[in-house]
């Protein structure tokens, strides 16, 4: 009967564990600035020039599930640009929020191209909006009854992209441990 309850323990403590998706950092640095504004009281500004230390960074999450060496948009499970959160935005859209991601590919070790925007509004005739497309542009805007903003960043040939592959938890770690101090004690017990 132990020996039965034990090789239950430890199948389900096996069937437990599940591998968690891999994640990666991601940044891109250095890009050609453009800010223009106009306000009905401040008049209008304009900026623009080259920013070697402005960035774009994110996260992503996800598993190369057919074997092809590429995390494709339908692999996916998580992902952050450019400070946004889009699987939450996408889940739950609203008025004040809505996002979608146009396009996403990561060959393992290689490239990341991806396009994603999101865009919101409010009953006073405010909006906001933005949206990323690597190898092009990173755009923020804004506006209002009395006012209007947009910024970008413009991928240069300078734009340095660095991507770093965050340590994979060991899931059921815990499961797997008291399933083998279990089985020590058992036999302990048993041959003492």
């Amino acid at each position: 009967m132990r020996k039965l309850l034990l090789a239950s323990l430890l199948a389900g403590a096996a069937c437990h564990v599940r591998a968690e998706p891999t994640s990666w950092d991601f940044s891109y640095t250095g890009f050609y600035w453009t800010f223009e504004s106009h306000s009905t009281f401040d008049g209008d500004h304009t900026a623009e020039g080259w920013q070697p230390g402005k960035q774009v960074t994110g996260r992503f999450s996800g598993e190369d599930g057919n074997g092809d060496g590429i995390i494709a948009l339908d692999e996916l499970s998580k992902f952050t640009v450019h400070g946004r959160d889009y699987f939450p935005c996408m889940a739950e859209p609203s008025p004040y929020g809505r996002c979608s991601i146009q396009r996403f590919s990561y060959t393992l070790g290689g490239e990341l191209d991806f396009s994603a925007g999101w865009y919101g509004y409010d009953e006073y005739y405010s909006g906001w909006g933005g949206g990323v497309s690597t190898g092009v542009s990173a755009s923020d805007y804004s506006y209002g009854y009395h006012y209007e903003s947009e910024t970008f960043l413009y991928w240069t040939g300078q734009t340095r992209f660095d991507i770093v592959q965050l340590p994979v938890p060991e899931p059921g770690g815990g499961a797997m441990a008291a399933a083998g101090l279990l089985l020590l004690a058992c036999l302990r017990r048993r041959f003492a």
